[in-house]
């Protein structure tokens, strides 16, 4: 079952005859050492990316994700066959992001990885988990609080120990990868905010100029008013790497992020905030609506090895009709399944099993709201958490089969007695 799983999580790249890839794939990749992207991936993957090249990371991701069902099944839930597995990664869409070269497929398995530690009290895989949280910059973010919200549902402080050690680790690693391989990339943690506000107001950054005496931020404002007026751009909320572009030497990301980006911040907090509040909901919701976008388009900013521009991504796969309808209706199958599962399981759910079917719940919102408020719409941010929604539907499938088998050995003990 493994392997079929891990077969499964690979079939996209294998339909497409290469990874997928998007812009900034490069910086995943294990050729990105140095790139404003995800230290951890990058430096990890670079070893394997001399054997297999593009295909590191996708090969990597399957395995990842494969042993992290498995541990959850027999860690988490033994009733529960390990078989349900596929279909439920394939509701999930998760085989469409094991197969890029991307590390949003990390977060379930760090997730999966983090509660089989708190179960098992194994501090290997919490640390792993840790380790995998620190390839994205919202690991962090997410964490802290779900793990406070697990020791006060539980009511037990040692319940914080593996989450705790998991981010000890995450520390380490991002700042010793900081120091030793990224001394010189800015971090981007407040330009990705800034950017948010300053996409949906550009004259935040006229407003900015104005106060700095930075004209490149005034032409920078009407360069974003301009990139608003194309359809394509619609909904898009990261204009700030348009802008370095078109501004190489005026828009310095590090000088931004250390000079311009808090001010920013701190204007636009009480800037319009009913508007800003209106489209950060409107974004929230967007991340459910049956319009499926995926990020795997036809045409890259970046230089792409040979195998890229012979498979079928260049051709429009990914963003034909019909695979992002497919893709739609597997993601409301999933939605329909968690629902109608939870609902029929609960009352033969245990205490433990309910705290956290309630806790990936709010994970999985926090999730959602958190990119509604610092990055906008893309769907992948979504995806990442669509197979935690899967893992609410195992678990209460599982308790499901668990009152039936219970019920059939009640049963079979009376029968004798009635006969």
């Amino acid at each position: 079952m493994w392997l079929l799983l891990l077969l499964l999580l690979l079939t996209p790249a294998l339909i497409n005859g290469f990874p997928l890839v998007m812009d900034d794939s490069i910086a995943y990749s294990g050729e990105g050492v140095g790139w404003i992207r995800s230290n951890t991936a990058a430096v990890l993957i670079a070893w394997p990316y001399r054997l297999f090249g593009y295909w590191a990371l996708p090969l990597f991701n399957a395995t990842l994700t494969a042993t992290a069902w498995l541990l959850l099944c027999r860690g988490f839930s033994p009733s529960a066959p390990f078989v349900l597995a596929l279909p439920v990664a394939l509701l999930s869409l998760q085989p469409l992001y094991a197969s890029a070269v991307l590390v949003d497929v990390w977060f379930f398995s760090a997730i999966a990885l983090l509660i089989v530690a708190v179960r098992w009290r194994s501090p290997f895989l919490a640390m792993v988990s840790g380790i995998l949280l620190s390839g994205h910059a919202s690991g962090l973010l997410l964490i802290l609080p779900f793990s406070l919200l697990a020791a006060v549902a539980f009511r037990n402080l040692r319940v914080l120990a593996m989450p705790a050690l998991a981010i000890a680790t995450l520390l380490v690693v991002n700042t010793a990868l900081e120091h030793k391989y990224f001394p010189d990339v800015p971090r981007l943690g407040q330009t990705f905010l800034a950017s948010r506000l300053f996409s949906i107001h550009p004259e935040l950054l006229t407003r900015q100029c104005e106060r700095s005496g930075d004209t490149t931020l005034c032409a920078a404002a009407d360069y974003v008013v301009r990139l608003q007026t194309d359809p394509a751009n619609a909904g898009r909320r990261d204009f700030f790497w348009d802008i370095a572009r078109q501004f190489p030497q005026g828009f310095q990301l590090s000088h931004f992020e250390q000079q311009h980006a808090r001010p920013i911040i701190m204007d636009g907090l009480t800037y319009k905030p009913m508007e800003t509040a209106s489209v950060v909901a409107g974004d929230f919701l967007s991340l459910y609506v049956p319009d499926t976008t995926l990020d795997f388009i036809p045409v890259l900013t970046e230089p792409m090895p040979d195998g890229f521009y012979q498979s079928a991504q260049p051709q429009g796969l990914w963003q034909n009709e019909a695979v992002r309808g497919l893709c739609t209706v597997l993601r409301y199958a999933l939605y329909l399944l968690t629902a109608i599962a939870t609902l029929r399981g609960w009352q033969w759910l245990t205490r433990d099993e309910r705290i956290w079917i309630i806790l990936l719940l709010m994970l999985s919102l926090g999730n959602d709201l958190l990119f509604a408020i610092i990055s906008g719409p893309p769907d992948r941010y979504h995806h990442r958490i669509l197979p935690l929604l899967g893992l609410i539907a195992l678990i209460a499938i599982s308790a499901i089969r668990r009152s039936r088998a219970t019920t059939s050995s009640t049963c079979r003990r009376l029968a004798p007695s009635a006969s």
